[in-house]
């Protein structure tokens, strides 16, 4: 008994290593995931996009932006004229943490006794992220606070500063408001993957494929009807997962639904295009349900699902701007929590026009030249 079970076991063994495609996947991409991973989320939450208003204009405020702006969380990118412009900043993504020094800040600081109020804006719309600021501001405060009081005697000892932290756009941090977006994503991703994937291996696999080149159908209408049902399915699926987001989780759908649902489309019509890749250099289906799976645990670690894409080393920040899911996650959290519309979208709504014409056209050239029609 046991030496039929090791005789069977082995010809599954053979039948696999056959297939040098599934081999190196199922070797190189979990490998290649553990190090992206490590590499991703090794150096914790730096450069954090830093935003900063100051009224006062005084030597204490400056240091107070020199010691963050010194630091390895914070990276200073803008120096706001105005709230609105602070504001801006903010929705539109262009700064993570904003922080807004009152005209009276050094002042009520210095004063024996009393403390400065610093009220600092941060974005919710990443639970993780935003409580590492919270502790990172913390410890910039504090540290400058103890540098200045070096040498005081008690009795002139300042009051020290008082963070003021308004949270945006998820005001109290609710995880579920980051998470779901981003499954939202995910999900749409893997299905339209699979149904693209196993559409034309499915009828190599089963020898239909010789009974549709008999037929009265160009290869153009073979491709476009099966993308089709892809498309239908995500669509359907995508709108069924909007309504459990907002009516039965209770997620905020702050942006315009027609705006969502377009560019749901275009990443659904990206997505189809990879899937039909896979669907021609595959040879059946448990093959290329395997790369899809393989696929979809890479495009995790790009897609900022777990970290933020500008967190991640240079080389896996250029890597990600080729992944879709990394652009419609944004796209998702952003509508559904900030409300964003077109133009601060716009970026994004390029990124995926430009791979959806990309991952359709290699496609289209494979198509053709794997098939004698």
């Amino acid at each position: 008994m046991l030496r039929n079970i090791l005789n069977l076991a082995w010809k599954e063994a053979i039948q696999l290593f056959r297939d040098r495609v599934l081999v190196g996947f199922l070797i190189v991409m979990p490998l290649l995931q553990l190090i992206l991973i490590a590499e991703a989320t090794g150096a914790g939450v730096n450069h954090v996009k830093l935003a900063v208003w100051d009224q006062d204009q005084s030597a204490l405020s400056q240091q107070l932006i020199t010691a963050l702006q010194n630091s390895q969380e914070f990276e200073l990118l803008y120096r706001a004229k105005s709230y609105g412009e602070v504001h801006d900043l903010v929705d539109q993504g262009k700064a993570t943490v904003a922080v807004i020094v009152p005209p009276d800040f050094s002042t009520q600081a210095m004063r024996p006794g009393g403390s400065a109020v610093l009220p600092v804006i941060v974005d919710g719309t990443n639970v993780i992220v935003a409580s590492s600021i919270f502790g990172a501001l913390q410890g910039a405060v504090s540290e400058m606070t103890l540098q200045n009081i070096a040498g005081l005697s008690p009795g002139r000892l300042p009051g020290g500063i008082e963070l003021e932290v308004d949270t945006a756009f998820n005001p109290t941090l609710n995880l579920r408001w980051t998470m779901l977006p981003n499954q939202l994503a995910f999900i749409t991703y893997q299905l339209v993957l699979v149904v693209a994937a196993v559409g034309l291996v499915r009828e190599r696999e089963l020898g239909t494929m010789e009974q549709l080149v008999v037929t009265p159908i160009r290869r153009s209408e073979l491709v476009l009807g099966k993308a089709l049902l892809a498309v239908a399915i995500g669509l359907v699926n995508f709108v069924i997962l909007i309504l459990a987001l907002t009516q039965g989780f209770g997620i905020p759908l702050r942006g315009d639904p027609a705006l969502l649902f377009g560019i749901g489309l275009l990443f659904i019509i990206t997505e189809i295009g990879w899937g039909t890749l896979i669907s021609i250099i595959t040879t059946s289906q448990q093959q290329a349900i395997l790369i899809v799976f393989l696929l979809a645990m890479l495009e995790v670690t790009f897609s900022g699902y777990l970290v933020p894409t500008e967190n991640m080393p240079l080389f896996m920040r250029f890597f990600a701007q080729l992944s879709p899911l990394q652009h419609f996650t944004s796209v998702v959290k952003s509508v559904f929590l900030k409300g964003a519309d077109l133009p601060m979208l716009m970026g994004h709504v390029i990124a995926l026009a430009l791979l959806a014409i990309g991952t359709t056209t290699v496609a289209w050239i494979l198509f053709v030249r794997t098939t004698d029609w």
